[in-house]
């Protein structure tokens, strides 16, 4: 998978079967800089999930119709395991619970969420795992091993 552009903004998978609320949340993403993909439930995330490119960051609700976020997101790690997650819900340890096994773990946000704390929280994901790709590149600047010298 090729890395994404530093200039390009982050694209997020929004999932909440909320629809009003889910889309209040992704304008003020949009307004922070993120491209946001809506999806309204754990059926329609999975299915959107499958089709590149993968998000670089979802952001799902715990209950949802169809497939709960906690599948969402084994989904989504399944396709890209350093894929950060975000998981929005009124049930925290529930979904502490249910996420055991996901490495990293997701980001559990307690609903009614503060959305200061969260839209620091996503830039600050998607930065270390842009600084982690960055770092993966090899350099075009560094040179390769110098040939070995040929007997005369």
């Amino acid at each position: 998978m090729e890395p994404r552009s530093i200039i390009e903004e982050p694209l997020i998978l929004l999932v909440d079967d909320d629809i009003r609320t889910a889309r209040l949340l992704a304008r003020l993403l949009e307004d922070d800089g993120f491209r946001v993909e809506l999806a309204t439930d754990g059926a329609f995330a999975i299915a959107r999930l499958a089709r590149t490119p993968v998000p670089d960051i979802l952001v799902t609700d715990f209950r949802m119709p169809h497939a709960d976020g906690i599948a969402v997101a084994r989904f989504a790690r399944s396709l890209r395991p350093d894929l950060p997650l975000f998981v929005l819900t009124g049930y925290p340890e529930l979904v502490a619970r249910l996420g055991r096994g996901l490495v990293p773990e997701a980001v559990v946000h307690t609903k009614p969420v503060d959305y200061t704390a969260l839209s620091a929280e996503l830039r600050s994901s998607v930065e270390a795992v842009s600084s982690s790709a960055a770092r993966a590149q090899p350099s075009a600047a560094a040179p390769g091993p110098l040939p070995s010298p040929i007997p005369a």
